[in-house]
């Protein structure tokens, strides 16, 4: 089966595991699968039985067993450690024939056993995001007028657009992951009160208040790193509090979700952005 496997730190330094001409070798990775949940019950006074306090999944643990042939192996355990260091940041990008994603997490361990025929090593990576990331980006978008003038020119008289002029306001977007937050852009303006309602549940979310022209306020509902943010020439301020009572951090369901856009006032001079990546609990 072709798969590739890459580790790259915070500065960009990247190292293939996936070669196996005189690098390395892995023949195997833990915590592919969905990581094990966490069951918390108690028992009945005086009965058979017990109840559940609570269930959740705490973290993921992708274990890396590796081997390292050919040449210039004391080298290459050095090219290794500069960017696998324990306790520092690592983002692990792993792809088969179908599928292409990336989880992140921070380095627990990574040892090599240096004194053996064969070198061979373990890198232990503890990633507090339970979820593997598709590494393509999903867009949907609102704006009243969407541009449509390219390059190059037609070279006759016949009319072309310089712009598409939407009737409608609904963003649609598939999600082929587990059911996750999103980011979410609004930029342009002047504009007030825009509210993104969920068209199948009616749920929402509404920001009170201006949208000045140039303003961009970014919405995160992921869960775990929620948050409301509006930059204003350059400076970047925490609004959640702007967030109105009622509304809901509204999330992808699997499958087609569609979203539409209101504002109490300058709705056509609204963008709306919804940018979605494919999480999955086991690859």
């Amino acid at each position: 089966m072709f798969y590739t496997l890459i580790l790259e730190n915070e500065t960009g330094q990247q190292i293939d595991l996936s070669k196996t001409a005189n690098r390395y070798m892995f023949s195997k990775i833990k915590g592919l699968n969905p990581p094990t949940g966490t069951v918390s019950t108690s028992s009945y006074a005086g009965m058979n039985g017990s109840y559940l306090n609570n269930a959740f999944i705490e973290k993921r643990n992708v274990v890396i067993p590796f081997e390292m042939r050919g040449f210039d192996v004391e080298l290459r355990r050095h090219e290794l450690y500069r960017v696998v260091k324990p306790s520092r940041y690592i983002k692990i990008y792993y792809s088969t024939k179908n599928i292409s994603v990336y989880a992140e997490g921070i380095v627990e361990t990574c040892e090599m056993e240096n004194f053996e025929k064969l070198t061979s090593g373990q890198i232990s990576i503890l990633c507090p995001d339970i979820y593997w990331y598709s590494t393509e980006t999903q867009i949907a978008e609102y704006s009243r007028v969407r541009g449509a003038f390219h390059f190059v020119c037609p070279d006759n008289d016949e009319p072309f657009p310089i712009g598409i002029y939407n009737t409608q306001d609904m963003m649609t977007i598939n999600n082929s992951g587990d059911e996750v937050g999103f980011t979410l852009e609004i930029s342009g303006g002047p504009a007030k009160n825009p509210t993104i309602y969920n068209a199948l549940t009616d749920e929402y979310m509404q920001i009170a208040g201006d949208i000045q022209k140039g303003d961009v306020i970014t919405i995160t509902t992921k869960t775990g790193n929620k948050t409301v943010l509006l930059e204003r020439e350059g400076v970047v301020t925490n609004i959640i509090n702007r967030l109105v009572s009622g509304s809901t951090w509204l999330n992808l369901k699997a499958g087609e979700n569609k979203f539409y856009v209101r504002a109490s006032d300058g709705l056509n001079n609204l963008k709306v952005c919804l940018i979605h990546r494919n999480a999955y609990l086991g690859v």
